[in-house]
């Protein structure tokens, strides 16, 4: 695939690193060439020096023909009036932009225009308040991955010593119509594993489980043997670390469900302007990492949300809230490594915004209908919401006789308005929107496109 990338920020990077990975053509064009030097020294990729509002440069990386164009410039405007322009430049292209300001983000009217209302927004904090959010829902969980409104949920689980698991074969393990759960994938001593029957279950072992709206939580913890009195939120204290836009923004969705945080902010003059903009939140004025300060406020009851926009200061306040005894921290990272070692070092969830938008950029590489798509357990594994066509091969089949390939796993469906677990006997309908959670090999996604699609 042809896909051209306009700027070499450090958004472009990340997107440009994985669609490599994927053995895509790539250009990349930035106004500053040690950007440009800095991207192209490490990744198989032609960097053009030029404006992406250039036409000249444009038809240098082959506009006319490209399949996706990415705008992630760092400025709105720009990417915006460059999405505008691409309709008549590149005539076939799907086009995605990064759009950071919420006064472009919240206009309908702007999107809504025949001419943007195709395109794709790429919205990586909107998106990582979305999974801060899922994770103070769902406790216990380490990551989050979110579809259909929030109406499904891939969570993942720590198993944890004395669970009835432990031992076990998966298919051994007795599970009725009522608290049926399903498995998606395992994380174990860093293997990535998508479990069939034959699996056995370890201590420590990092389940992915999905949750379905309408289906209780506590069956999902039952099976799991993990303790009910987890499930009560409002028995929670919460603490932001850092009063940036995030911060407000999650104060107030918790102020909406009834609750008190607390924000720590540094900047005596910021902490007067939130305590103006929220009711029932508490303001204290202090360092994240001040001992003493945390101790004050730290308890076995608080979740630690680390929002400070200065990763290192976010991981450090995580760490320290952990030892002094904090329920659970919650850490926002653009460094993938610290997502490798934030577990180590007790922190128990990583929310990693970028790799929400490569998720999302990831659905528009295939050539069936993706409706969603995300990444998970760091980018090892994608899952993938797919709608199927009336000619598709899987439509009259059953799944157990469908052919799915080692590595993939089918763990929802969507028919009509409702949605269900799929087991061996689901047969699967023209309509129908299954979620399939697969790795990222090149032979599986062959595999998956001969399954959804017919050969032509």
């Amino acid at each position: 695939m042809n896909i051209v990338i306009l700027g070499a920020t450090p958004m472009g990077g990340v997107l440009a690193k994985y669609l490599v990975e994927e053995g895509h053509d790539l250009h990349v064009i930035d106004p500053d060439p040690e950007a440009l030097a800095q991207l192209s020294a490490h990744l198989d990729v032609r960097a053009l020096q030029g404006d992406v509002r250039d036409s000249n440069i444009l038809q240098e990386a082959h506009i006319q023909s490209a399949d996706l164009v990415l705008a992630v410039t760092h400025s709105d405007t720009s990417n915006i009036v460059t999405a505008l322009g691409l309709h008549s430049l590149a005539p076939k292209a799907r086009v995605a932009v990064w759009v950071q300001d919420e006064q472009f983000t919240a206009n309908p009217h702007l999107w809504n225009g025949a001419q943007l209302k195709q395109v794709m927004l790429l919205t990586p904090e909107h998106n990582a308040l979305r999974l801060v959010m899922d994770l103070l829902e769902i406790p216990l969980a380490f990551e989050v991955t979110s579809f259909l409104d929030g109406r499904v949920h891939i969570a993942g689980f720590r198993l944890q010593e004395g669970s009835p698991l432990i031992g076990k074969k998966l298919r051994d393990v007795n599970r009725s119509q009522d608290n049926y759960t399903l498995l998606a994938a395992v994380e174990r001593h860093n293997e990535t594993i998508l479990p069939t029957g034959d699996f056995v279950f370890a201590t420590q072992d990092r389940l992915y489980i999905p949750l379905l709206a309408g289906r209780k939580l506590s069956n999902t913890f039952d099976f799991m043997g993990l303790e009910q009195s987890h499930l009560r939120m409002k028995q929670t204290r919460y603490v932001i670390g850092g009063g940036g836009r995030m911060a407000i923004d999650l104060a107030l969705r918790l102020e909406e469900k009834g609750l008190h945080p607390t924000i720590i902010e540094k900047n005596r003059l910021r902490g007067v302007a939130l305590v103006a903009q929220l009711a029932e939140t508490r303001v204290i004025q202090g360092d994240m990492t001040d001992l003493a300060l945390l101790q004050e406020i730290i308890g076995p009851d608080t979740t630690y949300i680390a929002l400070t926009g200065n990763q290192e200061v976010d991981f450090m306040s995580s760490v320290l809230a952990r030892r002094l005894g904090a329920g659970r921290a919650i850490t926002l990272f653009d460094n993938e490594g610290y997502i490798a070692i934030s577990s180590f070092m007790g922190v128990d969830a990583a929310v990693h915004p970028n790799l929400t938008v490569i998720g999302q950029v990831m659905g528009l590489l295939r050539p069936y209908d993706v409706v969603e798509a995300q990444l998970m357990l760091g980018g090892k594994l994608e899952a993938l919401l797919i709608k199927l066509g009336q000619e598709s091969p899987l439509v009259g089949k059953a799944l157990r006789t469908a052919g799915l390939p080692k590595g993939v796993v089918a763990t929802a469906l969507l028919r009509g308005e409702a949605l269900q677990l799929p087991d061996g006997n689901t047969v699967f309908q023209a309509g129908d929107h299954i979620l399939l959670v697969s790795n990222r090999q090149s032979k599986i996604r062959r595999k998956i496109h001969q399954l959804i699609l017919p050969e032509r």
